[in-house]
């Protein structure tokens, strides 16, 4: 464990490591992901025609098909400067800067295009692009860099020296490899080391005082019952789900905010949260992980039994909805870029394979052909991507619907089922027609016959059983005075899709008739003119008036529904199927015109085809009860009522779902064959020669079977999660062993392809992912065995000879002493203060927001809000992270981040000593302290136990008071007593904060 400096040093730069890593580091997954799927494709489109070795005339001796041709350049110089893009010709070019050469010499490429070229450069221009280009064949296959490729394995434990060493299996493989390296491994942690470490492993927390305490005193009676009792604790705590549903949130790319878009453009995403809420229930529920994937990936097409389920289902594809996305705006290829962070998303968290990198030709390492791309490219493409309303911005993403989520109850009624329950003529009780009379309406009429009060203008009939039957017709009338302040209430069935018209119909009017200014008040139902609105109803006061205002219900075709439409002076609400559906103030434009007309808008535009039953219209604002009354009398079927909204995805109509072509160069526009639908054909290269399967189920090497009308990614999802396949569970449990013991057993938890890492235990890796699938695919199982085991419980500290022998600990001789994440460093600041709420955090700051963020360019928009909440709940926008955690190393949320950077850096020190956050928590510490009684030394303890949970040493005890009262006295003396001693200890809480040993565990 570290022990703190001397106080007489300490200050709030103590502990802060500021050297720098002068090697420059290996080009990241993420990097290179950014230059194949961002760079590359666009320097062979347009570049590589006369800039490579295959062009028939090198223009400029300017070569750009590798990364060494770039540096040296051509007549005019190197083509780049890494980090400098102001200075980089090739930037000076594309941007077509005066004096510069301009290219592509025919026309500038988009802005968005330019713009990744800049942040490529700025960032180092990593470029992965080598000299060696050759596909793998099967005839010269590399069994070695494709070791992930193949079957798992079933290795037995080994045996070791002192067999008793071992407490888990697992540990008979990291105690074989010790001995074979000449090595022994370092001894147990010590109680007060392993309670804070298992704390933090499993619930991103320390322990309080009396939790570390109460372990301290067991483990003297029971060491091993006590660390079970207490992993069963934490594993059974809501505080796990926060804790590991934070770090799937890593790898499923997580954002609130699109994002810059390529033009500045940030837009919100005001539903992404409830992914988020998913992944934590999953994790505290520990949904098996092979169910965990297929919701995410084909929730909207599994079986539900209630409510609670679909919705849960639908939420999970919120997994490939909140990705970032380029611009649509004078981009081609949007569509297809959705798909591309899809299948990069998918197989990048699942299997460890960047596959988007053949989108544009063939892998250029791994075995994965530009048609394997597009065999995936058609499942998604397959797929409609439900993601909002883009902030409302139209060249950021042209609008979508979103997943609605319904109320609880037994029974899931499916949304056929329900369009079916709705779609016959209702029959309404003998007693409407009375409840109806009740309510004093001006005008009534079931319309079963024709009606007495109203003028019916080409109505195609009227009857018991479908009422009225209206077909580009309409019912006409005048009211008798015209008062501002009226009510109408109707049943109706709108038989019209509602993507087919730029209006799918009007239900009513009131104001002059055919004026085509539209005076008035209009009730219709949107369509495509304004897709965000498709299918729900809207508002409109007129040309004059210019105000619209729509619901947020998509109404079925062909179902009844109810719609009760109240004025009140300005006030206007309209009421759908007995719910409040639209509120707003709007003026009254109709002015002294008595007219009013149902089906149709004033001047016959955009009639109803479809039915109305049982229409009524009151003179008077009826109230929220009477209208909701005039719904419930009805006894109708309930409708499904929805709760909220999500992200998420769902098939497309049957005659969408389409078999992609290969997109030349990765270009929308330019098509080669048509590719079926279905997954990576590598796994086939290690099927035997005789067609036995060689540990492989049938399903891993053959092609997917997919109906001509499903999309395949359930058939996607199936294929990823068979018992058999070779990377999914290797991927994950890497993934949980590098949470759990500092680095993985392979270092690059992103990349199981040739360019990997390779495992420092394979057989170790192959074991525990036996294990994991065995267990049924229990993440928690997976997790309480690793913690039990004798290679996680050894202490940090160690021989010389074995950090000698091991300095990076890839033979787990020792464990790792590690940072805190970002979330980590906040909510023990929270915990230690007494402010942390642990309760479920509610919503997200810009659940009501739907806007681009930091837009216009250089405008400041700052939609976070104060939460003492878990950090997982703090709204993640793109680009604009919370404050409190953007100084270490938080995510992006743009690509997949299995391991997070840990950099040390001076702004680090800079938040220690700055930020309100840090204050405010050293101030609200202090008042606990100044609260708690006793003297210094007393108080001193207290602190040291709930900031380091352990007493300070006699030496760190004494230089500590020394300190609070020397900075006591250095306030001036006009403040008051209370107020200095209270900023003396803040003082003190503060530079804890900042220790080393409070941001690092062991």
């Amino acid at each position: 464990m570290f022990r703190i400096l001397p106080l007489l040093c300490l200050s709030l730069f103590a502990g802060i490591d500021l050297q720098f890593v002068v090697a420059q580091p290996e080009i990241s997954a993420q990097e290179r992901s950014f230059f194949e799927t961002k760079i590359r494709p666009v320097l062979v489109e347009h570049c590589y025609g006369c800039h490579s070795l295959e062009a028939d005339e090198i223009g400029g001796k300017l070569l750009l098909d590798s990364q060494a041709a770039m540096m040296k350049g051509g007549e005019s110089g190197p083509a780049l400067m890494p980090s400098d893009p102001e200075n980089s010709l090739i930037i000076q070019a594309l941007r077509y800067d005066e004096g510069a050469s301009a290219m592509p010499p025919d026309a500038p490429l988009p802005e968005t295009v330019v713009g990744d070229f800049v942040r490529w450069v700025s960032r180092g221009a990593a470029d992965p692009r080598t000299e060696t280009t050759t596909h793998p064949s099967d005839d010269d296959l590399d069994r070695e860099s494709l070791w992930s490729f193949q079957p798992r394995r079933s290795p037995l434990p080994p045996q070791i020296a002192d067999a008793s060493w071992a407490l888990d299996p697992l540990d008979h493989f990291v105690g074989a490899r010790l001995e074979s390296e000449g090595l022994h491994p370092t001894t147990d942690a010590p109680p007060e080391t392993l309670v804070r470490r298992l704390y933090v492993d499993l619930s991103g927390l320390p322990p309080t005082n009396d939790q570390t305490a109460s372990f301290i005193a067991d483990c003297e009676h029971d060491r091993s019952g006590a660390i079970r009792c207490l992993v069963d604790r934490l594993l059974s705590s809501p505080q796990f789900g926060i804790r590991w549903g934070r770090h799937w949130l890593d790898v499923a790319r997580y954002g609130e905010s699109n994002g810059n878009d390529g033009l500045g453009r940030n837009a919100s995403m005001p539903n992404a949260w409830r992914y988020r809420d998913y992944v934590i229930d999953a994790m505290n529920r520990d949904t098996p992980y092979d169910r965990f994937l297929t919701e995410q990936i084909a929730g909207d097409l599994l079986p539900a039994e209630t409510a609670d389920q679909r919705n849960r289902n639908l939420i999970a594809t919120g997994f490939l909805a909140i990705g970032s996305k380029p611009a649509v705006a004078m981009n081609k290829n949007f569509a297809m870029d959705i798909v591309d962070d899809q299948i990069n998303a998918v197989c990048t968290a699942t299997i460890g394979l960047s596959v988007a990198c053949a989108r544009c030709h063939d892998h250029k390492h791994d075995p994965i052909p530009t048609r394997d791309y597009y065999a995936l490219a058609g499942i998604f493409s397959s797929t409609e991507t439900l993601y909002g309303l883009a902030g409302n911005e139209p060249l950021t993403a042209p609008p979508t619907p979103l997943h609605p989520l319904h109320p609880l109850r037994d029974r899931w009624m499916t949304e056929s089922e329900d369009r079916d329950a709705r779609s016959t003529s209702p029959i309404f009780p003998a007693s409407y027609p009375q409840a109806i009379e009740s309510l004093a309406p001006l005008i009534y009429s079931s319309l079963e016959s024709v009606p007495e009060e109203l003028k019916p203008e080409d109505v195609k009939g009227f009857s018991a059983e479908n009422f009225a039957t209206l077909k580009g017709s309409r019912l006409v009338g005048k009211l008798p005075t015209p008062d501002v302040s009226y009510s109408i209430a109707f049943w109706f069935k709108n038989d019209s899709p509602n993507g087919s018209h730029p209006i799918t119909a009007y239900l009513f009017s009131r104001g002059t008739l055919n004026d085509k200014n539209n005076p008035g008040d209009h009730l219709g139902i949107g369509g495509t003119h304004n897709k965000s609105r498709t299918g729900k109803l809207f508002v409109f006061n007129g040309n004059a008036g210019k105000k619209s205002v729509a619901g947020s219900t998509v109404i079925q075709p062909q179902t009844w529904n109810h719609i009760a439409m109240v004025r009140r002076d300005a006030e206007v609400q309209v009421f759908l199927n007995g719910r409040l559906e639209i509120e707003a103030t709007m003026p009254a434009t109709f002015g002294d015109s008595l007219d009013f007309c149902f089906a149709a808008r004033s001047e016959k535009f955009a009639p109803l085809n479809g039915n109305m039953a049982h229409l009524a219209l009151f003179q008077r604002a009826l109230s929220t009860e009477e209208a909701n009354d005039l719904y419930l009398a009805a006894d109708q079927p309930e409708p499904p009522r929805t709760l909220g909204w999500a992200m998420g995805v769902r098939e497309r109509k049957p005659e969408k779902i389409v078999d992609s072509k290969v997109h030349i160069d990765g270009q929308t526009g330019k098509y080669g064959p048509q590719v079926p639908r279905g997954t990576l054909t590598a796994y086939r290269q290690f099927v035997d020669a005789d067609e036995t399967t060689n540990g492989f189920s049938p399903t891993i090497a053959e092609e997917l079977q997919i109906a001509p009308e499903r999309s395949g990614r359930l058939e996607l999802a199936r294929w990823l999660t068979d018992p058999s396949h070779p990377q999914t569970a290797r991927v994950m449990v890497n993934r949980i062993w590098l949470h759990l013991m500092g680095r993985g057993i392979v270092s690059t938890p992103d990349d199981f392809g040739v360019y990997g890492g390779r495992p420092s235990h394979p057989e170790l890796l192959d074991h525990l992912a036996n294990r994991f699938v065995d267990s049924g695919w229990s993440i928690k199982q997976l997790i309480r065995a690793i913690v039990l085991s004798r290679t996680y419980q050894l202490h940090s500290a160690c021989e010389p000879s074995l950090a000698a022998a091991d300095p990076e600990n890839l033979l787990y001789g020792r464990h790792l002493s590690r940072r805190l994440d970002a979330e980590s460093i906040r909510d023990s600041m929270l915990l230690a203060s007494g402010e942390l709420d642990f309760a479920q955090g509610q919503g997200s700051a810009i659940e009501e927001t739907v806007a681009l963020i930091n837009w216009p360019l250089g405008a400041s928009s700052n939609l976070h809000r104060p939460s003492n909440h878990r950090s997982v709940y703090l709204c993640m926008l793109r680009h604009a992270p919370p404050a409190e955690l953007s100084a270490f190393d938080l995510p992006d949320g743009i690509g997949v981040m299995g391991q997070r950077n840990v950099t040390t850096l001076p702004t680090q020190s800079l938040f220690f000593m700055n930020s309100p956050f840090v204050v405010a928590q050293s101030e609200r510490l202090a008042e606990r302290l100044m609260a708690s009684g006793g003297d210094d030394d007393s108080k001193i303890r207290l602190l040291f136990q709930t900031t380091l949970q352990r007493p300070p040493s006699p030496l760190e005890l004494k230089q500590a008071v020394a300190l609070v009262l020397q900075t006591e006295t250095s306030f001036p003396s006009e403040i008051d007593l209370p107020h200095r001693q209270q900023k003396a200890w803040a003082s003190l809480c503060q530079a804890l904060f900042t220790s080393n040993e409070f941001r690092y565990v062991d």
